[in-house]
């Protein structure tokens, strides 16, 4: 898929996700940005590509690394408040470039602790949106620790999934699934 194509795709599936009534209140740092009170939107996706023969850690391959940038560049205008990455290199490499232009430093999550994560995504109170990097067998182990969609595990050579999970008041209210 295109480039913009993809894009405008993202950005309808976020404005569904977002497609309450009348905005609450706007911020004042951003006199046009709309915050929904009591909300978050939580992304989640797998590492980028990685090299099959790199071991148990591998690092991201050339097009990983474009896959992580395509992800910054996705997700620029999003107000993000936390990227939660495991302790594994090709995790960190995802959000590396995200990170580095957002200023956020990454949080390291156990990657088989998806309740833990999902309980620590809901404490934050946050009404900005969040970054997981997560696994093949882990993406939907946290949408469902986020009340979603029981989801299969991810093909372990796919990495284009993108998920956004919307919660208000803690509660699931929508996954949108794209592809990136």
């Amino acid at each position: 898929m295109k480039p913009l194509a993809l894009f405008a795709a993202l950005a309808l599936a976020i404005i569904a996700v977002l497609g309450f009534t009348q905005p609450a209140h706007t911020s004042a740092n951003s006199p046009d940005r709309v915050i929904l009170p009591e909300t978050q939107l939580i992304f989640i996706v797998r590492h980028a590509e990685t090299d099959p023969k790199g071991g148990n850690n591998p690092s991201l391959t050339g097009e990983g690394q474009a896959r992580a940038n395509w992800l910054t560049s996705m997700i620029q205008d999003e107000q993000l408040n936390a990227i939660y990455v495991t302790k594994t290199t090709r995790s960190m490499q995802t959000a590396a470039p995200t990170s580095t232009a957002t200023g956020i430093p990454t949080t390291a999550y156990p990657a088989l602790d998806a309740a833990g994560l999902a309980t620590t995504i809901r404490a934050s109170e946050n009404t900005n949106a969040t970054l997981v990097i997560a696994h093949s067998n882990t993406v939907p182990t946290i949408i469902a620790a986020l009340g979603g969609p029981t989801f299969e595990d991810l093909e372990h050579d796919s990495f284009d999934h993108f998920y956004a999970v919307m919660l208000k008041d803690g509660r699931h209210v929508r996954t949108v699934q794209l592809r990136y």
